[in-house]
């Protein structure tokens, strides 16, 4: 910079002035500092230094899956970065996306340079947890972890499905198929590390229970387990639809409406009527979730609202506030995906 002032024929502030307070500077001073460092090849202050020195990167992290591929393509986890997105706009402040683990012997949350993280969807024991809870820094969760201290945003993942649950049974269905992501499948909604969302888990939990209060045992429920993603999901439903009609289980509950929409899928493929021969109920009520075919009955959480949420809590908390945790509500939206199951097999 010293260089540049001199060649310029300018102090050292009206330097410092030319890229951090050009408002302070005529537009020839300023052309005339910006010429004389192109000149030398100077690029200007070193971002890294300039954030050291200020105490402040300008930037929030958000914590995902190491997958980011996920930020791009799973749609309830690109509504939630919308809605936080949205949010630092209009505080101008950037985003930067964090996977929870990269190449072996880096740590990426450890080393994000930001001034806060949401962590979306971690387990407790996820090690990017134990960095971020180390960094000292605001932080904020959306769904999970819950920690001590810890602002979080989100809705009662058990409670929600359990009201899935309740109308299936209240319609009379008693054998069921439960889809969810396998634990050692990538994750791709709204997101933690890959596997072991505890969202998913929770869902899978609370319908389970709804049904036990219901007297409906295990046994007259289907497991099956996949990666969140709508053809994955459809293979291996066609597997349960290769049965014998009077096999089939009358409802099927998907963990997320990406598995929900692989089900009518494999429905439509199987010759299998929904709702008349099988009913089908997700999870999330994503955009595509409304205009399926038939449109599909899901719980619904306003995934946009939870990523506003979060980063104007994760923003009062780097102002120095002390913001309290936010539960959202979920609810169920019936569409023409749910009936009453056939009276005798199909």
């Amino acid at each position: 910079m010293q260089t540049v002032a001199a060649a310029a024929g300018v102090s050292l502030m009206t330097v410092s002035n030319a890229y951090n307070r050009p408002d302070q500077l005529t537009p020839d001073t300023r052309e005339r500092v910006l010429q004389a460092a192109r000149l030398l090849g100077y690029p200007g202050p070193d971002p890294a230094a300039q954030s050291l020195r200020r105490r402040s990167t300008g930037a929030i992290g958000v914590v995902l899956t190491a997958r980011l591929t996920d930020a791009f393509t799973d749609p309830g986890l690109v509504t939630i970065l919308h809605g936080i997105a949205s949010q630092l706009s209009d505080a101008r402040r950037a985003l930067l996306l964090v996977p929870t683990s990269a190449a072996e012997g880096t740590f990426p949350v450890r080393h994000a340079i930001a001034d806060a993280l949401v962590l979306c969807d971690l387990a407790a024991g996820d090690p990017a947890v134990t960095d971020a809870l180390s960094r000292r820094i605001p932080l904020v969760t959306i769904g999970h972890p819950k920690l001590s201290g810890v602002p979080l945003v989100g809705i009662d993942n058990a409670a929600a499905a359990a009201l899935a649950a309740d109308h299936l049974t209240a319609l009379g269905h008693q054998r069921f198929c439960v889809l969810t992501v396998a634990e050692d499948a990538p994750a791709a909604g709204p997101a933690g590390s890959t596997g072991g969302r505890p969202s998913i888990a929770a869902r899978a939990a609370g319908f389970a229970a709804a049904l036990a209060a219901a007297g409906i045992g295990a046994d007259r429920v289907i497991q099956l387990k996949t990666a969140n993603a709508a053809p994955d999901a459809a293979a291996v439903v066609s597997g349960v639809l290769a049965r014998p009609p009077g096999q089939w289980p009358t409802a099927i509950f998907a963990t997320t409406d990406v598995l929900a929409l692989g089900a009518l899928a494999a429905a439509r493929a199987a010759g299998a009527a929904v709702p008349r021969q099988l009913s089908v109920v997700g999870f999330d009520d994503i955009a595509e979730s409304a205009a399926s075919s038939p449109p599909l009955t899901t719980v619904s959480q306003s995934l946009f609202v939870q990523g506003q949420t979060a980063a104007q809590i994760a923003l009062r908390l780097i102002a120095g506030e002390r913001p309290a945790s936010k539960r959202l509500t979920a609810q169920l939206v019936v569409r023409g995906s749910t009936a009453p199951p056939p009276q005798s097999p199909p």
